[in-house]
Protein backbone atom coordinates (compact mmCIF):
# COMPACT_ATOMS: atom_id res chain seq x y z
CA UNK A 1 0.00 0.00 0.00
CA UNK A 2 2.76 2.38 0.46
CA UNK A 3 4.89 3.92 3.47
CA UNK A 4 2.21 4.36 6.51
CA UNK A 5 1.91 8.23 7.69
CA UNK A 6 -0.11 10.18 10.18
CA UNK A 7 -0.80 13.98 10.00
CA UNK A 8 -1.03 15.91 13.80
CA UNK A 9 -1.89 18.92 15.05
CA UNK A 10 -3.22 20.39 18.60
CA UNK A 11 -5.45 18.02 18.88
CA UNK A 12 -3.19 15.35 19.42
CA UNK A 13 -1.43 15.28 22.64
CA UNK A 14 0.91 13.61 24.93
CA UNK A 15 1.71 11.05 21.87
CA UNK A 16 4.10 8.42 22.80
CA UNK A 17 6.07 8.43 19.17
CA UNK A 18 8.36 5.43 20.21
CA UNK A 19 4.98 3.42 20.08
CA UNK A 20 3.77 5.03 17.46
CA UNK A 21 7.00 3.96 15.22
CA UNK A 22 6.16 0.52 16.07
CA UNK A 23 2.94 0.49 15.28
CA UNK A 24 3.86 0.76 11.77
CA UNK A 25 4.11 4.51 11.12
CA UNK A 26 6.96 5.77 9.44
CA UNK A 27 6.49 9.54 8.79
CA UNK A 28 4.59 12.14 10.69
CA UNK A 29 2.98 15.36 9.14
CA UNK A 30 2.74 18.00 11.60
CA UNK A 31 0.45 21.28 11.46
CA UNK A 32 3.20 24.02 12.20
CA UNK A 33 0.41 27.01 12.70
CA UNK A 34 -1.90 28.51 10.79
CA UNK A 35 -2.98 32.32 9.17
CA UNK A 36 -0.45 35.23 8.57
CA UNK A 37 1.48 35.64 11.85
CA UNK A 38 3.66 33.64 13.67
CA UNK A 39 2.40 34.09 16.81
CA UNK A 40 -0.41 31.35 15.43
CA UNK A 41 1.92 28.52 15.04
CA UNK A 42 0.19 25.41 16.46
CA UNK A 43 0.59 24.88 20.14
CA UNK A 44 1.72 21.22 19.96
CA UNK A 45 4.19 21.71 16.86
CA UNK A 46 7.51 21.82 18.87
CA UNK A 47 6.63 19.14 20.78
CA UNK A 48 5.44 16.74 18.20
CA UNK A 49 8.49 17.97 15.69
CA UNK A 50 11.06 17.13 18.69
CA UNK A 51 8.88 13.89 19.95
CA UNK A 52 8.72 12.48 15.98
CA UNK A 53 12.62 13.21 15.51
CA UNK A 54 13.71 11.57 18.44
CA UNK A 55 11.72 8.16 18.01
CA UNK A 56 13.06 8.14 14.01
CA UNK A 57 9.80 9.11 12.14
CA UNK A 58 10.46 11.19 9.10
CA UNK A 59 8.74 14.58 9.50
CA UNK A 60 6.98 17.17 7.40
CA UNK A 61 4.88 19.71 7.99
CA UNK A 62 1.61 22.16 7.03
CA UNK A 63 0.06 25.23 7.45
CA UNK A 64 -3.75 26.15 7.02
CA UNK A 65 -5.04 29.09 5.29
CA UNK A 66 -6.96 31.72 5.97
CA UNK A 67 -5.20 33.71 2.89
CA UNK A 68 -7.91 36.04 0.74
CA UNK A 69 -5.32 37.37 -1.65
CA UNK A 70 -1.78 36.69 -3.23
CA UNK A 71 -0.14 38.88 -0.69
CA UNK A 72 -2.24 37.33 2.14
CA UNK A 73 -0.67 33.87 0.96
CA UNK A 74 3.18 35.05 0.91
CA UNK A 75 2.38 36.81 4.67
CA UNK A 76 1.25 32.88 5.74
CA UNK A 77 4.17 31.78 3.95
CA UNK A 78 6.32 34.02 6.10
CA UNK A 79 4.99 33.35 9.43
CA UNK A 80 5.27 29.45 8.34
CA UNK A 81 8.64 29.94 7.81
CA UNK A 82 9.28 31.69 11.16
CA UNK A 83 7.95 29.10 12.95
CA UNK A 84 10.28 26.20 11.22
CA UNK A 85 13.10 28.16 11.17
CA UNK A 86 15.84 25.96 12.11
CA UNK A 87 14.26 22.80 11.77
CA UNK A 88 14.93 19.89 9.11
CA UNK A 89 12.23 18.06 7.16
CA UNK A 90 12.04 15.03 5.26
CA UNK A 91 9.21 16.30 3.40
CA UNK A 92 7.79 18.72 1.87
CA UNK A 93 5.97 21.80 3.83
CA UNK A 94 1.91 22.16 2.64
CA UNK A 95 -0.22 24.41 2.25
CA UNK A 96 -3.66 23.45 3.51
CA UNK A 97 -6.62 24.87 1.97
CA UNK A 98 -10.04 24.21 3.06
CA UNK A 99 -11.93 27.64 3.94
CA UNK A 100 -14.93 28.04 1.85
CA UNK A 101 -14.17 32.01 2.08
CA UNK A 102 -10.90 30.88 -0.31
CA UNK A 103 -13.45 28.76 -2.80
CA UNK A 104 -15.54 31.61 -3.12
CA UNK A 105 -12.59 33.60 -4.51
CA UNK A 106 -12.60 31.13 -7.84
CA UNK A 107 -9.88 28.59 -9.34
CA UNK A 108 -7.26 31.19 -11.06
CA UNK A 109 -7.00 33.49 -7.40
CA UNK A 110 -6.97 30.22 -5.33
CA UNK A 111 -4.48 28.96 -7.27
CA UNK A 112 -2.36 32.02 -7.59
CA UNK A 113 -2.16 31.59 -3.69
CA UNK A 114 -1.02 28.56 -3.59
CA UNK A 115 1.75 29.19 -6.29
CA UNK A 116 2.51 31.92 -4.12
CA UNK A 117 2.72 30.55 -1.04
CA UNK A 118 4.88 27.42 -2.55
CA UNK A 119 7.35 29.49 -3.85
CA UNK A 120 8.03 31.14 -0.96
CA UNK A 121 8.63 27.94 0.57
CA UNK A 122 10.96 26.59 -1.96
CA UNK A 123 12.85 30.03 -2.01
CA UNK A 124 13.62 29.33 1.35
CA UNK A 125 14.72 26.32 0.43
CA UNK A 126 12.65 23.77 1.27
CA UNK A 127 10.21 21.15 -0.53
CA UNK A 128 6.54 22.51 -1.03
CA UNK A 129 3.03 21.07 -1.76
CA UNK A 130 -0.60 21.52 -1.09
CA UNK A 131 -3.00 19.87 0.58
CA UNK A 132 -6.79 19.83 -0.28
CA UNK A 133 -9.58 17.36 -0.74
CA UNK A 134 -10.67 15.81 -4.27
CA UNK A 135 -13.52 18.49 -4.33
CA UNK A 136 -11.04 21.41 -4.39
CA UNK A 137 -8.54 19.62 -6.64
CA UNK A 138 -10.99 19.60 -9.09
CA UNK A 139 -13.51 22.44 -8.61
CA UNK A 140 -11.58 25.28 -6.83
CA UNK A 141 -7.62 24.84 -7.71
CA UNK A 142 -5.72 24.24 -11.08
CA UNK A 143 -4.46 20.66 -10.42
CA UNK A 144 -2.98 19.89 -13.45
CA UNK A 145 -1.03 23.46 -13.07
CA UNK A 146 0.12 22.09 -9.09
CA UNK A 147 0.72 19.04 -9.69
CA UNK A 148 3.51 19.74 -12.39
CA UNK A 149 5.46 22.26 -10.03
CA UNK A 150 4.41 21.03 -6.47
CA UNK A 151 4.03 17.97 -4.33
CA UNK A 152 0.43 16.90 -4.22
CA UNK A 153 -1.55 15.82 -0.65
CA UNK A 154 -4.70 14.39 -1.62
CA UNK A 155 -7.53 13.89 1.39
CA UNK A 156 -9.94 11.72 -0.07
CA UNK A 157 -11.41 9.44 2.73
CA UNK A 158 -12.45 6.14 0.49
CA UNK A 159 -10.87 3.58 -0.75
CA UNK A 160 -8.83 4.56 -3.53
CA UNK A 161 -7.60 8.01 -4.85
CA UNK A 162 -9.10 9.50 -7.95
CA UNK A 163 -6.00 11.73 -8.52
CA UNK A 164 -2.33 11.15 -8.46
CA UNK A 165 -0.92 12.42 -5.56
CA UNK A 166 2.38 11.91 -3.20
CA UNK A 167 0.26 11.10 -0.08
CA UNK A 168 -3.19 10.29 0.28
CA UNK A 169 -5.03 11.16 3.51
CA UNK A 170 -7.64 8.40 3.28
CA UNK A 171 -9.33 8.27 6.74
CA UNK A 172 -9.80 10.69 9.69
CA UNK A 173 -10.76 7.89 12.19
CA UNK A 174 -7.71 6.12 12.50
CA UNK A 175 -6.36 4.46 15.74
CA UNK A 176 -2.63 3.69 16.41
CA UNK A 177 -1.20 2.90 19.00
CA UNK A 178 0.57 5.53 21.70
CA UNK A 179 -2.26 8.10 20.39
CA UNK A 180 -5.62 8.96 22.21
CA UNK A 181 -8.45 8.93 20.27
CA UNK A 182 -8.46 9.57 16.42
CA UNK A 183 -5.95 10.56 14.38
CA UNK A 184 -5.56 11.41 10.17
CA UNK A 185 -4.07 8.51 8.63
CA UNK A 186 -2.14 8.85 5.45
CA UNK A 187 -0.03 6.63 2.78
CA UNK A 188 2.77 8.04 1.20
CA UNK A 189 2.55 7.12 -2.80
CA UNK A 190 5.38 8.96 -4.47
CA UNK A 191 7.92 9.41 -1.33
CA UNK A 192 8.20 13.36 -1.85
CA UNK A 193 11.89 14.12 -1.17
CA UNK A 194 12.23 17.06 1.93
CA UNK A 195 16.15 17.32 1.99
CA UNK A 196 15.73 20.85 4.05
CA UNK A 197 18.24 19.70 6.86
CA UNK A 198 19.93 22.83 6.08
CA UNK A 199 17.29 24.43 3.62
CA UNK A 200 20.17 24.78 1.05
CA UNK A 201 17.55 24.50 -1.47
CA UNK A 202 18.34 21.33 -2.51
CA UNK A 203 15.24 19.73 -3.22
CA UNK A 204 13.22 17.71 -5.90
CA UNK A 205 10.12 20.62 -6.32
CA UNK A 206 12.07 23.19 -7.95
CA UNK A 207 9.83 25.43 -10.29
CA UNK A 208 10.27 24.62 -13.75
CA UNK A 209 9.32 28.20 -14.61
CA UNK A 210 12.24 29.56 -12.69
CA UNK A 211 14.66 27.16 -14.40
CA UNK A 212 13.79 28.54 -17.30
CA UNK A 213 14.75 31.93 -16.09
CA UNK A 214 17.77 30.98 -14.56
CA UNK A 215 18.51 29.25 -17.47
CA UNK A 216 18.15 32.45 -19.65
CA UNK A 217 19.95 33.95 -17.34
CA UNK A 218 23.21 32.37 -17.62
CA UNK A 219 23.08 32.13 -21.19
CA UNK A 220 22.77 35.88 -22.44
CA UNK A 221 24.46 36.98 -18.81
CA UNK A 222 27.30 34.47 -17.58
CA UNK A 223 25.67 33.94 -14.16
CA UNK A 224 26.83 31.13 -13.67
CA UNK A 225 23.43 29.94 -11.45
CA UNK A 226 22.76 26.50 -9.78
CA UNK A 227 19.61 26.19 -12.43
CA UNK A 228 17.16 24.34 -9.22
CA UNK A 229 14.45 26.30 -10.04
CA UNK A 230 14.52 28.23 -6.92
CA UNK A 231 13.88 31.72 -6.37
CA UNK A 232 16.70 32.96 -3.53
CA UNK A 233 19.19 35.86 -3.62
CA UNK A 234 21.56 34.92 -6.45
CA UNK A 235 19.15 34.20 -8.98
CA UNK A 236 17.28 37.91 -7.60
CA UNK A 237 20.98 39.82 -8.30
CA UNK A 238 21.08 38.17 -11.42
CA UNK A 239 17.63 39.34 -12.54
CA UNK A 240 18.41 42.73 -11.11
CA UNK A 241 21.82 42.62 -13.04
CA UNK A 242 20.17 41.88 -16.37
CA UNK A 243 18.17 44.79 -16.47
CA UNK A 244 21.06 47.13 -15.56
CA UNK A 245 22.55 45.60 -18.67
CA UNK A 246 19.68 45.91 -21.00
CA UNK A 247 18.94 49.58 -19.73
CA UNK A 248 22.93 50.07 -20.27
CA UNK A 249 22.55 48.39 -23.59
CA UNK A 250 19.36 49.80 -24.75
CA UNK A 251 18.58 53.47 -23.12
CA UNK A 252 22.47 54.23 -22.76
CA UNK A 253 22.01 54.51 -18.79
CA UNK A 254 25.76 54.26 -17.76
CA UNK A 255 24.43 52.15 -14.76
CA UNK A 256 26.92 50.23 -12.48
CA UNK A 257 26.01 46.27 -12.83
CA UNK A 258 26.17 45.93 -9.19
CA UNK A 259 22.76 43.92 -8.77
CA UNK A 260 21.39 46.87 -6.63
CA UNK A 261 18.06 48.31 -7.37
CA UNK A 262 19.06 51.79 -6.16
CA UNK A 263 18.36 54.57 -6.76
CA UNK A 264 20.21 55.37 -9.97
CA UNK A 265 18.69 52.12 -11.40
CA UNK A 266 15.13 53.55 -10.35
CA UNK A 267 15.49 56.36 -12.27
CA UNK A 268 17.36 54.84 -15.16
CA UNK A 269 13.51 52.21 -15.42
CA UNK A 270 11.61 52.98 -18.41
CA UNK A 271 7.80 52.28 -19.07
CA UNK A 272 7.28 48.78 -19.96
CA UNK A 273 3.61 47.78 -21.36
CA UNK A 274 1.46 45.45 -24.07
CA UNK A 275 3.19 45.24 -27.06
CA UNK A 276 6.83 45.94 -26.19
CA UNK A 277 9.08 43.16 -26.56
CA UNK A 278 13.04 42.69 -26.21
CA UNK A 279 14.99 41.80 -23.45
CA UNK A 280 14.23 43.72 -20.73
CA UNK A 281 10.42 42.65 -21.11
CA UNK A 282 12.00 39.44 -20.99
CA UNK A 283 13.71 40.48 -17.45
CA UNK A 284 10.36 41.81 -16.35
CA UNK A 285 8.45 38.51 -17.04
CA UNK A 286 11.27 36.53 -15.47
CA UNK A 287 11.00 38.81 -12.76
CA UNK A 288 7.21 38.15 -12.01
CA UNK A 289 7.85 34.37 -12.61
CA UNK A 290 10.19 34.20 -9.84
CA UNK A 291 7.44 36.06 -7.63
CA UNK A 292 5.36 33.69 -8.45
CA UNK A 293 2.76 34.91 -11.08
CA UNK A 294 2.05 33.44 -14.50
CA UNK A 295 2.91 35.56 -17.51
CA UNK A 296 1.84 32.95 -20.10
CA UNK A 297 4.86 31.92 -21.32
CA UNK A 298 8.50 33.73 -20.89
CA UNK A 299 9.35 34.51 -24.85
CA UNK A 300 10.43 38.49 -24.33
CA UNK A 301 6.62 39.92 -25.53
CA UNK A 302 4.32 41.67 -23.35
CA UNK A 303 1.23 39.91 -24.18
CA UNK A 304 -2.05 39.67 -22.57
CA UNK A 305 -0.65 37.13 -19.98
CA UNK A 306 2.15 39.48 -18.99
CA UNK A 307 0.10 42.39 -18.59
CA UNK A 308 -2.55 40.18 -16.29
CA UNK A 309 0.56 39.23 -14.09
CA UNK A 310 1.69 42.75 -13.71
CA UNK A 311 -2.13 44.04 -12.76
CA UNK A 312 -2.29 40.90 -9.95
CA UNK A 313 1.00 42.09 -8.87
CA UNK A 314 0.39 46.07 -9.10
CA UNK A 315 -3.03 44.55 -6.87
CA UNK A 316 -1.17 42.51 -4.67
CA UNK A 317 1.81 45.00 -3.30
CA UNK A 318 -0.56 47.97 -3.23
CA UNK A 319 0.58 49.43 -6.36
CA UNK A 320 -1.57 51.48 -8.94
CA UNK A 321 -3.50 49.04 -11.08
CA UNK A 322 -2.61 49.82 -15.03
CA UNK A 323 -0.51 47.01 -16.54
CA UNK A 324 2.25 49.00 -17.42
CA UNK A 325 5.80 48.23 -15.09
CA UNK A 326 7.35 51.24 -14.47
CA UNK A 327 9.63 52.23 -11.93
CA UNK A 328 6.95 51.38 -8.61
CA UNK A 329 6.61 48.14 -10.16
CA UNK A 330 9.86 47.35 -11.10
CA UNK A 331 11.45 48.32 -7.97
CA UNK A 332 8.62 46.09 -5.72
CA UNK A 333 9.84 43.30 -7.80
CA UNK A 334 13.32 43.56 -7.47
CA UNK A 335 12.99 44.16 -3.46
Amino acid sequence: MGTKAIDVSYCQTNVDYDRVKNSGIDVVIIRAGYGRESYQKDSEFETHYRNAKAAGLKVGAYWYSYADSVSDAVNEANACLACIKGKSFDYPIYYDLEEQSIANLGVSACTDMARAFCNKIIDAGYAAGVYANLNWFQNYLDYNTLHDKYSIWLAQWSNSHSLDCDIWQYASDGNVSGISGNVDMDVVIGEPSGDCSSASGENSYGDSDIKDVQEWLNDNYDTNLDVDGIYGNLTKAALVKALQTELNRQCGAGLDIDDIFGHCTRSAVINIYKGMSGNITKTLQGLLICNGYDTNGFDGIFGAGTAHAVQQFQSAHGLYVDGIAGKNTFERLCS
